[in-house]
């Protein structure tokens, strides 16, 4: 399996594999019919223009993606956002996302040690990626009562959390 940096010509292939994803309850908050070409777009391109995003591949198919960027805003200029990671259900739970999303956060104290921050946000009812969080280094932050609707219906809590890089060095 390869760790690879993203590019805009793989926009396609993540995009077949959010839509695979999301066809799982609990894997990623957006329904399938809301994946689109723009929505893709739209975060890979910042993700490129100033943040990362990385694939794993395999045999040609992306299996996982994460991505992260800079909010555009000058005062958040240490931090990245909107955080995501999507791991084909074929290979949850067999270290893919772990060694992805550590390859991004290794890229950020190496590559980007102009970034403090990194953060995310994970609902309640999936322990499994905030456990996954934990053990890369994100820390809880809080909770925000009532912000998600699951598939099921309920509503549940979306756990903010946050990286600290430790390579930081203000510019």
């Amino acid at each position: 399996m390869e760790i690879r940096k993203s590019t805009l010509e793989d926009l396609s292939r993540i995009q077949q594999l959010y839509k695979t994803v999301a066809r799982r309850s609990g894997g990623i908050a957006r329904k399938e019919h809301e994946i689109l070409e723009s929505y893709i777009y739209n975060f890979l391109s910042k993700s490129l223009a100033n943040g990362c995003s990385m694939v794993a591949e395999e045999a040609g198919e992306i299996v996982a993606e994460v991505h992260t960027y800079s909010l555009g805003i000058e005062c958040f200029t240490h931090l990245f956002g909107d955080t995501t990671i999507c791991v084909h259900p074929d290979y949850q739970g067999k270290g893919v996302g772990k060694r992805l999303f550590t390859a991004l956060l290794k890229y950020v104290q190496t590559e980007r040690k102009d970034i403090l921050r990194v953060e995310l946000h994970a609902r309640e009812s999936n322990p499994t990626a905030i456990e996954l969080y934990k053990k890369i280094g994100f820390k809880i932050e809080g909770r925000a009562e009532g912000r998600v609707l699951d598939p099921d219906g309920s509503i549940v809590a979306d756990v903010p959390m946050g990286w600290l890089n430790p390579n930081f060095q203000r510019s």
